[in-house]
C-alpha cells in the first residue's frame, strides 16, 4: 500500500494541499477492494479530498492490471469535477511514475450528445416542424442558437452549451438508444459523437460515467459500458433511487402520439386507424380513471378497462413493428433514420404496455393524474436489492462512497437496501477533517408545532425570519416542497425589509448555478429553495453561516411506490416506517445539514423547524445521521451566536 499513500502524497503536494489520514485511510481501502478484497461502503465527510482517495489507487491498478476502472456518479457536477480538474491534476502530478500516462475519459448516454444525422436531416420531424413554426417567441430563437452552436461544437455535448436548453429543442437534434440506426448505416457514422466518445473510454483507464448508465449496463444488461476491473461510486447514498428509476417505465397518451405521429408516413391506413383507436380508448380509459385523484394511487388491482385499453395498445403496436419491420429495402440515409426512429417509439410503446399488463407481485404499478391533467401509468419493481446484489455486485468488486450514508450512525439501512449482508461488505467511516462541534451548532425548534399537511407553521416562518435578521441574510433555507419555498416567500417580502435582507427564489426550471453564483456573490442575500439545493450547493465562507430546513424530509406519504415497499416489509412483521421513511429522511436531511461547514474556516448554525427531530421516538436516530455539531433547541443561544458572526464579518 506504500505507492498508493505515495502517489497520494504527490497529487496532494501538488495542490498544496495537506496530508488527511482519512483520504489515506480511504485510499487503501479502495485498493484492496480492487485487488479482490469484499465490496466496500466508505463515508467520507466533507473536506476528506474523497475524489482523490479513490481516484489515485483507482488509476494505479487500472495501469498494473491493464483493466479499466468505471467511475459513476449521481450528478453532472461531479462528473465535471472530476473530468475537468481532479483528473487533470492527478495525471500532471503522476507524470512519468508509470510506464506510460494515464488516460480517462467520460462516457454518458446517446441522448446527451447531437446527433449529426439529425442535425443535418433534409426531413425534419414533426417536432422540429413545430419548433420553426414557432420562430418568432424564446422558443423559436433558442432552436435557432442551439443549432448554431451544434454546427460548430467538437463534442456534441449538451453540457457544453453554456445555458438551459429547452428538453423539446434538445430533442429535435438527439436521438436514444432505440432510435440511432448504427454507426454502420448511418452517413455521419465515422463522425458520430456518440461513437468517439465510447472509442475513447474503451482505450481508457478510468472511465467517468453515471448511475444510470451503470444501471443500463448491469441492471438491464445492455453492454453500454466497456469491460472493466472494478466499479467506484460515488454519491453513492443517489444509487438504489437512480437504479430504480432506471428501471421505471411510462406510458402516457403523448407516448402514444408519439408513436402515431411517427408512423403516419410509414404504414398502411389500417394499421394507423387501429393505433388510432386503440389511444382514443387508452385516453378514455386514463382520464375516466384519473377523474377524481388528488395524487398518485397504486393500481391494485388494475381496472379491467385500463387492462383492456393496454391490450389494445400493446397489440396495435405489434402490428404497426410488423409493417414497419416489413420494409427492409429502404436505402435512403433520411428516410432510413425516420423509420429507426419510429420503430423505437412503437417498439417502446408496445413493450411498456406489455409489461404493464404482466405486472406481479414483484412489481409496483400507479396511475398520475400528472399536471394539467395528462395522466401517466407507471410500473417499477418492488424491491431493487436483489437486483443490484446478482447484477452488480456479482460481477465486479464494488466501492460505494459518499458524504452521507450512515443512518443512525450506522451502515444496516443502505447495507439492506443494496441486497447485501454484512458478510458481503467491509464499512468505513472516515470522518471529516472539520471540527463540526466547534465550528457549528444544531438547533431544533422543540417549542414550534409539528408541521401538518399544510407545511411548516406560522410560527415557524417567523423563526425563520428571525434567523436571517441575526445572520444579516447569508442565509440558505431549505424546503421539502414547492408549496413551502412559496409560502416561505410571500411571508418574508412582507416581514422582512427586502432591500437589506434580498432574496433569491428558485423556481421551477431555474439554473441552480446561476442561483448559487448570486447567493454566494451577496452575503445579505437570503436562498430560498427545495429539491435540488439539499445537494451539491458547496458555498464556503460569509455567504452561507446558517443552514435552514423547514421540516424532516420524509417520503411523501402519497408516493405508491414507496408505500408499497413500507407496507411489503409491514406485512413481514417489520416497520416499514423505520425500515425506509426514517433511513430516506435521515440521509436527506445530512445531505442539507452538510451545505454548512464547507471549508476549514466555516462556522454558523443549521437550524430545523421541524420539532419532532427533537421529541419524536426515532429523533435520536435521525439526529446521530447528521454532522456531530454542538445540539441545541435554546433559540436565544442561538440568534446571540448569529448575531455575533455576523458582526465579525461585518468588521472585517
Amino acid at each position: 500500500m506504500s505507492e498508493v499513500d505515495d502517489a497520494l502524497d504527490k497529487v496532494v503536494e501538488k495542490i498544496g494541499g495537506q496530508r488527511r489520514e482519512g483520504q489515506h485511510a480511504m485510499a487503501k481501502a479502495v485498493a484492496s477492494t480492487i485487488h479482490g478484497d469484499r465490496h466496500a461502503i466508505i463515508q467520507a465527510g466533507t473536506g476528506t479530498g474523497k475524489s482523490l482517495g479513490y481516484l489515485v489507487p483507482a488509476a494505479i491498478a487500472a495501469i498494473a492490471n491493464k483493466e479499466p476502472i468505471v467511475v459513476a456518479t449521481a450528478t453532472l457536477a461531479l462528473q465535471r469535477q472530476l473530468m475537468d480538474k481532479d483528473l487533470p491534476l492527478l495525471v500532471e502530478a503522476l507524470e512519468g511514475e508509470f510506464e506510460r500516462p494515464i488516460k480517462y475519459a467520460v462516457l454518458k448516454g446517446r441522448n446527451n450528445y447531437i446527433c449529426l444525422q439529425k442535425l443535418h436531416s433534409a426531413v425534419p420531424d414533426d417536432e422540429s416542424d413545430a419548433l420553426f413554426n414557432a420562430q418568432r417567441s424564446a422558443l423559436g430563437e433558442q432552436v435557432v442558437a442551439v443549432r448554431a452552436w451544434a454546427e460548430q461544437t467538437q463534442t456534441g455535448d449538451r453540457d457544453e452549451y453554456d445555458d438551459e436548453i429547452d428538453p423539446r429543442v434538445w430533442r429535435s437534434l438527439t436521438v436514444g438508444r432505440r432510435e440511432c440506426v448504427g454507426e454502420s448505416k448511418c452517413v455521419y457514422g465515422e463522425e458520430c459523437f456518440t461513437a468517439k466518445r465510447r472509442a475513447e473510454a474503451n482505450e481508457a483507464d478510468i472511465i467517468i460515467t453515471n448511475h444510470a448508465m451503470l444501471a443500463i449496463d448491469s441492471l438491464e444488461n445492455i453492454p453500454v459500458l466497456p469491460e472493466h476491473g472494478a466499479v467506484i461510486i460515488d454519491e453513492g447514498h443517489e444509487l438504489v433511487d437512480r437504479a430504480t428509476g432506471s428501471l421505471t417505465n411510462e406510458l402516457s397518451v403523448a407516448m402514444v402520439e408519439r408513436s402515431l405521429s411517427r408512423a403516419k408516413r410509414l404504414v398502411d391506413e389500417r394499421t394507423l386507424v387501429q393505433l388510432q383507436d386503440a389511444m382514443d380508448t387508452f385516453d378514455d380509459a386514463l382520464r375516466e380513471a384519473a377523474l377524481d385523484l388528488k395524487g398518485p394511487m397504486r393500481l391494485n388491482p388494475m381496472p379491467q378497462v385500463l387492462t383492456l385499453a393496454l391490450t389494445l395498445l400493446r397489440d396495435s403496436g405489434h402490428q404497426v413493428m410488423t409493417v414497419l419491420n416489413a420494409n427492409k429495402e429502404e436505402k435512403d440515409p433520411d428516410a432510413l433514420a425516420k423509420l429507426q426512429q419510429a420503430k423505437a417509439v412503437v417498439e417502446e410503446m408496445h413493450d411498456t404496455a406489455g409489461l404493464i399488463i404482466n405486472s406481479g407481485d414483484y412489481d409496483v404499478v400507479w396511475l398520475d393524474p400528472g399536471e394539467n391533467r395528462a395522466p401517466v401509468i407507471r410500473r417499477a419493481p418492488l424491491s431493487i436489492g436483489g437486483l443490484l446484489r446478482d447484477s452488480l455486485f456479482a460481477k465486479s468488486p464494488v466501492v460505494l462512497t459518499s458524504a452521507t450514508l450512515t443512518v443512525g450512525g450506522g451502515f444496516d439501512a443502505l447495507i439492506s437496501s443494496l441486497g447485501l449482508t454484512d458478510a458481503d461488505v467491509n464499512t468505513m467511516d472516515v470522518g471529516s477533517p472539520f471540527d463540526h462541534a466547534k465550528q457549528g451548532i444544531l438547533y431544533v425548534a422543540s417549542e414550534l408545532p409539528a408541521p401538518d399537511r399544510d407545511g411548516v407553521p406560522m410560527e415557524a416562518l417567523d423563526t425563520l425570519a428571525e434567523l436571517i435578521e441575526a445572520a444579516g441574510g447569508r442565509t440558505l433555507a431549505l424546503f421539502s416542497s414547492w408549496r413551502g419555498v412559496e409560502r416561505a416567500a410571500e411571508y418574508l417580502r412582507v416581514r422582512l425589509d427586502n432591500k437589506k435582507y434580498p432574496m433569491l427564489v428558485q423556481k421551477r426550471g431555474d439554473a441552480v448555478g446561476t442561483l448559487v453564483k448570486a447567493f454566494a456573490d451577496n452575503p445579505a442575500t437570503t436562498l430560498l429553495g427545495t429539491v435540488s439545493l439539499w445537494q451539491g450547493v458547496d458555498v464556503p465562507g460569509e455567504s452561507c453561516i446558517c443552514v435552514v430546513i423547514d421540516r424532516i424530509p420524509f417520503p411523501r406519504p402519497d408516493d405508491p411506490l414507496i408505500a408499497a415497499r413500507q407496507q411489503a416489509i409491514d406485512d413481514a412483521g417489520g416497520s416499514g416506517f423505520r425500515a425506509i421513511s426514517v433511513p430516506k429522511a435521515g440521509l436527506l436531511l445530512a445531505q442539507g445539514a452538510g451545505r454548512l461547514i464547507r471549508g476549514a474556516h466555516d462556522k454558523g448554525v443549521v437550524a430545523v423547524l421541524d420539532s419532532r427531530l427533537a421529541n419524536a421516538g426515532y429523533a435520536k436516530s435521525l439526529r446521530a445521521s447528521l454532522p456531530p455539531f454542538w445540539f441545541t433547541t435554546d433559540k436565544d443561544i442561538v440568534v446571540g451566536s448569529l448575531k455575533r458572526l455576523n458582526e465579525d464579518f461585518l468588521r472585517d
